[in-house]
């Protein structure tokens, strides 16, 4: 039996200032056994007489929305992979769940394009945490399934069972039925944890729910509140086979379950300098990791704020490495010094001073790079990034500190180290580590054996920066989401 699989994970961001744009690029036919392949996708899947063909390199990406010429490009392009190929039986797409073109569900417009031009072909969906999809995707498929982590540590998993479920669909052994419940809940990405109370149960409540025989997969998806739509908020989505009203009464439990423990999340409080404060207080055998969690490019911020780094200068952080600055102005000027010169320049925050303003500094280049790495994470599992051109700075701060900072050209998942190693940087000698990202590195946290050399942070504090992924709600105009919403509106 042979399954396609096609990645495209573009989180929209409707808060962003401007369109973002997908490039599809079809898998190589001669690289079909290089790092990425199907093997490192889903290792061990073909032992099971299923063979899972790579269709596109993935695609994971975030920022604004997509405009719809660039995303109908995408569209006639996949159309034409997937009609080059023989006798597929089934597909799989992995998608955020909230892509949007031009203020219209991308995953939907994807999904009618290939159930009107494949009808045959059998597909099932692997959303991210964050999905917010239409009911309408679930008339085309109802397989659709996500995490029972939060970040997705078990990405894996959920593909290898979403795989052996499409399998039984093909071979007529189940008949799927989706069924869902919706909550007008707005969980900033910063909360949405598993690795701690009040969420900390989920993963074992969910896996228990999934023992029963008549339910073939349940998921909660807490959200993407940076995405201002009508279905904003949380969605558990039960799959059965043929056991609607059991899919229901599971859905409403479920639901019920998240809302009832609402009051008892800790969200994030801290400011940038309080986490410095702390992390500069360390005297543990690992680093401090600080999540700057307003910009964080994982879901659609910029990546140009300057809080973390301003605040890290000023209080003279030592042995502290901070990833990243996007500053395509500033990595112009770099490439013209060259590696090994003294430099000066203005830093970050250029086009979008909702995450601050430029930061006159001044230090050393000290080395530069294409910027392309892999992104060792339980998230990507080895795949291939591409920051354009990028710099690693050592600028000088207060009380003689000096600050190790990346600079690139375009924004990645800046969520793990795989840049920072690229450039040569020995992040094993870091205190203080600063990344963009409001919780995704925290799957990195927890599979670090996956760098080499291993680096386990004693500490993860996320700081609540500005911008237009921070935790605070009260920063964003809705428009478009239901309301009551909470914890906009009281209860």
């Amino acid at each position: 039996m042979r399954i396609g699989f096609v990645s495209i994970r573009h989180r929209s961001n409707t808060f962003a200032r401007h369109h973002a744009s997908l490039v599809l690029s079809p898998w190589p036919h001669d690289n079909h056994r290089q790092d990425g392949d199907a093997n490192s996708i889903l290792p061990g899947v073909e032992s099971d007489g299923i063979e899972l063909v790579p269709l596109v390199m993935p695609v994971h990406s975030a920022g604004g929305p997509i405009g719809f010429a660039a995303f109908s490009t995408l569209l006639a392009e996949l159309e034409t992979v997937l009609a080059q190929q023989d006798s597929l039986d089934g597909l799989i797409l992995e998608v955020s769940g909230t892509l949007l073109v031009e203020g219209h569900s991308g995953e939907l417009l994807l999904l009618r394009r290939l159930v009107e031009r494949f009808p045959s072909l059998f597909v099932g969906i692997l959303a991210d945490q964050v999905a917010q999809l239409p009911e309408a995707v679930f008339g085309l498929t109802p397989l659709v399934l996500g995490p029972h982590h939060w970040p997705a540590i078990d990405r894996a998993q959920r593909l290898a069972l979403l795989v052996r479920l499409l399998a039984r669909w093909i071979r007529r052994e189940i008949t799927p039925v989706a069924t869902l419940e919706r909550r007008t809940v707005l969980l900033p990405l910063a909360i949405q944890r598993t690795d701690c109370p009040p969420f900390d149960r989920l993963p074992q409540l969910l896996a228990a729910v999934e023992q029963d025989p008549s339910i073939l997969a349940v998921t909660i998806f807490p959200g993407f509140p940076y995405a201002d739509v009508a279905q904003a908020g949380m969605t558990v989505v039960v799959v059965t086979d043929t056991a609607a009203e059991l899919g229901k009464a599971t859905a409403r439990q479920l639901a019920d379950f998240v809302w009832d423990r609402r009051e008892e999340i800790a969200w994030p409080t801290l400011t940038i300098e309080e986490t410095l404060h702390q992390a500069m207080q360390n005297e543990s055998t690992g680093p401090h990791l600080i999540l700057d969690a307003g910009d964080a490019t994982e879901a659609g911020a910029p990546g140009e704020g300057t809080a973390a780094l301003w605040a890290a200068l000023d209080l003279g952080a030592r042995q502290a490495l901070l990833s990243a600055i996007v500053d395509p102005e500033a990595i112009e000027i770099i490439l013209r010094h060259g590696v090994g010169t003294p430099i000066e320049l203005e830093l970050g925050g250029k086009t979008d001073h909702r995450h601050g303003y430029p930061i006159p500094v001044r230090g050393i280049v000290r080395r530069i790079s294409r910027g392309q790495y892999r992104r060792w994470s339980p998230l990507a599992g080895g795949e291939l990034l591409d920051a354009g051109p990028s710099a690693w700075l050592e600028i000088e701060g207060r009380y003689e500190s000096r600050l190790d900072v990346i600079v690139t050209t375009r924004p990645v998942p800046f969520d793990e180290l795989g840049l920072a190693r690229a450039l040569g940087i020995a992040v094993e000698t870091k205190r203080i580590i600063i990344l963009k990202s409001a919780v995704e590195a925290l799957a990195w946290c927890h599979q670090s054996e996956l760098s080499t050399p291993p680096v386990r942070p004693a500490k993860v504090l996320q700081a609540v920066t500005p911008g237009i992924t921070t935790p605070d709600l009260g920063f964003f105009s809705y428009r478009s989401v239901m309301r009551p919403a909470w914890p906009l509106d009281a209860y």
